[in-house]
């Protein structure tokens, strides 16, 4: 019965130290959308080089998905 009363407190260690981390990342990511509202400009470059620059595209592009020669 010990080693279930173990397990349990680790848990609770784990998701008491999850819930920190995801706070943080949270404020972090609040950071970053008050800094874009800010400074609409970098928000703007940011947002064209996106769509110019093939390398900042989602994997889901068909310029990542290359069609393979299936003929030969």
């Amino acid at each position: 019965m010990a080693d279930l009363e173990e397990v349990q407190e680790q848990m609770k260690a784990d998701m008491s130290a999850l819930k920190d981390q995801m706070a943080s990342m949270m404020e972090a990511m609040l950071g970053m959308k008050r800094l874009m509202e800010s400074n609409p400009t970098t928000t703007t470059a940011a947002s064209i080089a996106a769509e110019v620059d093939p390398v900042l595209q989602p994997a889901t592009s068909p310029a990542h998905h290359p069609i393979l020669d299936m003929s030969g």
